[in-house]
């Protein structure tokens, strides 16, 4: 018998309407946002920053391994998202969830979304610290007119570089 958590998987996989997509990801994200069941727009800028730190844990190798030193194990989130390997489906998923959000994430509310979690002293947001401290280095670059780092995911590169950049220099600069 198949689990509910691969269920939900299949289904998103199979589901263009954004509901559908991101029911594979409700297990993993208990406790991280505050409508993990409904997914309201309140919800976006913390599912934005989840899913983005996930797939830099996805893509980085290392910073996984040092998160996973540091915090006794990785997020429930990437353990899900990595367990076909680094192109597997979920991340996959994740990627075209962070592009339907991104239009609906403003960048003040979003930097102070990331500074409350990366503040927070909850297990659940610790194992996430090093991924943020990179989106936040990555925002910071992208503001500037340079490069983000190389494991970037390209939806959080598309969302500050476009019209949002000086809406993100005058946050993260004022």
């Amino acid at each position: 018998m198949m689990s509910d958590s691969k269920v939900y998987r299949r289904i998103a996989r199979m589901d263009e309407e954004f509901p559908g997509l991101l029911a594979a990801f409700k297990p993993a994200l208990k406790g991280l946002i505050p409508d993990e069941v409904n997914f309201t727009e309140d919800s976006y800028d913390e599912l934005f920053a989840v899913l983005s730190a996930a797939l830099y844990y996805v893509k980085d190798v290392k910073l996984r391994k040092a998160s996973a030193n540091k915090s006794g194990g990785n997020p429930k989130l990437v353990a899900m998202l990595v367990d076909e390997g680094v192109k597997d489906k979920d991340a996959v998923l994740a990627a075209k969830v962070l592009e339907r959000l991104a239009p609906y994430v403003p960048p003040k509310v979003f930097v102070t979304t990331l500074s409350t979690m990366y503040g927070s002293s909850d297990p659940l947001f610790r194992e996430y610290h090093g991924a943020i401290g990179r989106i936040m280095a990555d925002l910071y670059r992208i503001a500037t007119g340079f490069e983000p780092g190389e494991h970037c995911p390209e939806a959080l590169v598309q969302w500050a570089s476009g019209p949002n950049r000086e809406l993100l220099f005058n946050e993260l600069f004022a």
